[in-house]
């Protein structure tokens, strides 16, 4: 899905990059702490478990969080000129797979334990990838997060097979229907997918710029109003009303003429980067929240469709020089 996702990023550039800002430094440091969290986490759930194939998912977990993850936010950090925390000593050290302590967590346990840091672990790299600016920065936590997305699934299907998880209660009497949360985040989802729709509207009509005209157009016609009817087409399959739809504002006004109050193109630039950011973070809260296969499909195509745009945003705020960037940083001697 990434290497698709990545060829369709317009607006790319090949510009020096300037060094980073302070919100990209916090992030790769924060990443980089965590990830050895996730180590120490990962290697005593390996202690505590004499399930063989566990055993064998939490070794490859250890040994791809560190090839992968931890070197890549190393190297970021290192070229920058700053140092990077020490490695924690491994826990492997102290025994073979299934020692444990004196209270040893069950299988399930682990298998819960691991899925849910995997949760706390997508939305972290989800807010990384909105706060970094640096296109290559951008790119390595994308990467991040979808390794993480993909090891999440496989061990949340790995858990669901052996009936580790007690789902909400089915939302409704069909067979392998939706549960009242997965009913709950569709319903939020679908709101807000029409709360979008209004404002993109409102935000056509107060601008004559034509590039922001593209932008806006291609996200309400390519984003917006595709997942509102995917959403829509779910929960009608489900058995469940859908709320009206607005009316449409688009054609209410010339451009330019929406009301006394006008918001400049910098300005707009900015609602538009905020209202990608919103709703980026709720297709991550949905996608962690699903716990049917094809919904977690679902959220998974929403979220990628919607960094889809917010790359083009940000590709067009950093031609305008509209972004508003923490101090930049660095420890690298001039």
């Amino acid at each position: 899905m990434m290497k698709i996702f990545k060829k369709l990023l317009p607006f790319q550039t090949t510009e020096a990059e300037k060094p980073i800002h302070a919100g990209e430094v916090y992030y790769l440091w924060e990443g980089l702490s965590s990830a050895y969290k996730l180590i120490g986490i990962l290697e005593l759930n390996l202690m505590n478990t004499e399930d063989a194939q566990l055993q064998t998912y939490l070794k490859g977990l250890t040994t791809a969080t560190f090839a992968l993850h931890i070197k890549k936010l190393e190297d970021i950090l290192k070229n920058e000129g700053f140092t990077v925390p020490p490695r924690p000593s491994s826990k492997t050290l102290q025994g073979g797979p299934g020692t444990g302590q004196e209270v040893q967590l069950t299988d399930k346990e682990v298998i819960r334990n691991i899925v849910g840091f995997g949760q706390v672990y997508i939305m972290f790299y989800t807010r990384a990838i909105m706060a970094c600016t640096r296109e290559s920065v951008r790119d390595v936590f994308l990467d991040l997060m979808n390794d993480y997305i993909r090891v999440y699934k496989f061990l949340l299907d790995f858990g669901k097979k052996r009936n580790h998880f007690v789902p909400p209660p089915p939302a409704t009497a069909k067979k392998d229907s939706l549960n009242m949360n997965e009913v709950g985040i569709l319903w939020e989802e679908l709101t807000s997918r029409y709360l979008s729709q209004v404002n993109m509207e409102i935000y056509l009509a107060s601008t004559k710029d034509k590039d922001l005209i593209n932008l806006i157009t291609w996200g309400l016609n390519e984003i917006v109003i595709p997942q509102m009817e995917q959403l829509e087409a779910v929960l009608k399959n489900e058995g469940i009303t859908i709320p009206p739809r607005p009316p449409l504002r688009q054609y209410q006004y010339s451009p330019g003429q929406v009301n006394k109050i006008r918001t400049s193109d910098e300005e707009l630039l900015g609602i538009l980067t905020v209202a990608f950011q919103a709703a980026i973070a709720l297709h991550t809260r949905a996608l962690t929240i699903a716990y049917r296969d094809d919904l977690i499909e679902l959220c998974e195509k929403l979220l990628f469709n919607e960094l889809k745009g917010f790359e083009k945003l940000m590709a067009l705020a950093k031609a305008r020089q509209v972004l508003s960037n923490p101090p930049v940083v660095s420890s690298l001697r001039i």
